[in-house]
């Protein structure tokens, strides 16, 4: 089986229940893993969260995918540790600078690059228009959205 490790600010019980995971810290993360996913929000914190130092505490043969924000690793340092071969390669649908795409990373045998459509299955965007119609739904009952972004706005 695959081993599961995950980094976060709080313990997801449901998650290591189910497959097992381990939670641990960032650095154990990146030593351990032999592929690396970004699943984060871009703020203050993680911008360049991910950066040449952390890079290189990958194993050799890892590889990291980010379908998060491009922002939150450092494309120069992540082209600059690609081609020194810290890691093995990446999976990006994100770019530090969308939609512009660095021409280093497309000519890279070792990366593959998609075009910001990671949620672009039939399945994930009916789920998408649903919950935008429930939200709408509840919005106009003056019942708040289960997904409501700005609360503050509905309580004036």
């Amino acid at each position: 089986g695959m081993k599961v490790l995950y980094y976060n600010r709080s313990r997801n019980e449901v998650l290591e229940s189910k497959v097992g995971a381990r939670k641990v810290d960032l650095e154990s993360l990146l030593r351990e893993s032999d592929f690396v996913s970004i699943h984060l929000p871009l703020t203050k914190e993680t911008h360049h969260l991910i950066d040449y130092r952390k890079l290189c505490m990958m194993k050799r043969d890892a590889v990291i995918i980010n379908t998060a924000r491009g922002a939150i690793i450092k494309e120069r340092d992540l082209i600059r540790a690609l081609k020194e071969k810290r890691i093995f390669g990446a999976g990006l649908d994100v770019y530090e600078n969308e939609p512009e795409v660095a021409e280093e990373l497309k000519e890279m045998e070792n990366v593959v690059l998609l075009p910001h459509i990671g949620s672009a299955t039939l399945e994930t965007r009916t789920k998408m228009s649903l919950l935008a119609a429930e939200n709408l739904v509840k919005a106009l009952r003056g019942e708040v959205p289960k997904y409501c972004v700005n609360p503050q706005v509905l309580k004036g």
